[in-house]
């Protein structure tokens, strides 16, 4: 199973569960402007999810006082993000954010074609190794994904529940083997049979990185028993949103049945009036795990009580641990820091300038265990799944005792 990276940092973490220019990124006082220029590959700013966390970051930032100005697109195919890139460096942005999964290489070469300037790579796939003007920020996701298919399969009335990842995603193998395991570990524990739709495989269940295919998939899914789906990508996880919408806006419109009363229910007997409870449970939409922000409050007002679990990046965790002046609170940045010459554990050596940044790490790795990522499950219609938060946080512990063993 997966293995916590610090689990003393991880028990803090899961608490929750219980309830560019200069010297630095610039002040107002600075002669140099400051800008950040920001592109998303494919989902956009707006997608409720990593891209619109970071996107969020760099307003704050403005507001802060620490750049003066920001710019941003989305883009869909690679031609798109080479152009928007070249476009951005030819407007020498302070520093350009590409917020993936998509982009990865033309990042890496429009960085080499531009060494006077900073780039920033936010859990951006790339085959060839980025060149040294190339921040990478990048979060782990195999503890979360156990603990999103532990929930899961605490949630299912049907027995069956679906993962997915899109085209690119990170490590996104391993993601569907955690959430598989983790599932499987709920179903020993509880004695329960859980069915994970394509369980062991990873192609079939890797999609197209588009809304369509995430349409599609959430729709062929249902179709197989699944009442709760967990998507993991960039657009392809905004298709499963406009099933679930469709789903949600189905249900509330559905007229009542005949004997659909109180007075009837007693009519029927205690036996019928369960078996339509039971049968009303099948119709029900699915029940969703969301990544890249708290769906329970960013998504669509109607699909929030739907959201069963979020795993939550911290980007702006991760852009202090990159960027000596990158503003905000909370956590601790030093331990997301993973430069191959710092010694893990120790202090990260003092900021270095790059195409003029200050920057204290040029790679950060967020992990559930030094809190660049959270696990929150949702507290709303969804909280009749009884104890979920207890047996989350019990789980956890026990991947706590093994990790200290291993």
């Amino acid at each position: 199973m997966p293995v916590l990276r610090s689990a003393a940092a991880a028990a803090a973490a899961f608490l929750v569960l219980s309830g560019c220019g200069g010297s630095g990124l610039g002040k107002k006082d600075d002669l140099v402007r400051t800008s950040v220029c920001a592109v998303s590959s494919p989902s956009g700013f707006s997608d409720h999810s990593l891209g619109q966390a970071v996107f969020d970051q760099v307003r704050q930032a403005m507001a802060d006082g620490a750049i003066d100005s920001t710019s941003s697109q989305r883009v869909s195919t690679p031609a798109q993000t080479r152009t928007v890139l070249e476009r951005y460096a030819g407007q020498a942005c302070t520093l350009t954010v590409l917020v993936g999964p998509g982009g990865g290489e033309e990042l890496a070469e429009v960085a080499r074609e531009s060494p006077a300037q900073a780039f920033l790579a936010v859990s951006a796939s790339a085959q060839s190794q980025m060149p040294d003007n190339v921040l990478t920020l990048d979060f782990e996701l195999e503890d979360p994904g156990y603990l999103a298919g532990f929930a899961a399969a605490s949630a299912t009335e049907t027995g069956t529940v679906a993962a997915v990842v899109g085209q690119g995603f990170p490590s996104g193998a391993e993601v569907l083997a955690a959430f598989d395991e983790g599932a499987r570990a709920y179903g020993k524990l509880h004695d329960e049979e859980i069915v994970v739709l394509g369980e062991a495989g990873v192609a079939e269940r890797t999609l197209s990185d588009t809304v369509s295919a995430g349409r599609a998939w959430a729709a062929g899914a249902e179709e197989a028993g699944a009442d709760v789906l967990a998507p993991f990508g960039s657009a392809a996880p905004q298709g499963v949103v406009a099933h679930l919408a469709e789903r949600v806006e189905d249900a509330e419109a559905a007229p009542a049945e005949d004997g659909d009363t109180p007075a009837a229910e007693d009519a029927q007997g205690g036996g019928e009036a369960e078996a339509d409870a039971a049968e009303d449970a099948e119709d029900a939409p699915p029940s969703l795990i969301w990544y890249g922000a708290d769906g329970a409050k960013v998504l669509p007002r109607a699909l929030r009580q739907q959201v069963l679990l979020s795993v939550v990046p911290e980007p702006g965790l991760g852009l202090r641990a990159l960027l000596a002046s990158w503003p905000g609170e909370g956590g601790d940045p030093e331990l997301l820091v993973t430069d191959a010459d710092s010694a893990e554990g120790a202090q990260p050596a003092e900021p270095q300038l790059v195409a003029g940044l200050e920057v204290r790490s040029r790679r950060a790795v967020g992990t559930l265990g030094n809190e660049g990522v959270r696990v929150v499950p949702s507290d709303g219609a969804l909280s009749s799944v009884t104890g979920l938060g207890r047996e989350l946080a019990d789980e956890l512990a026990r991947m706590e005792d093994e990790a200290e063993e291993g």
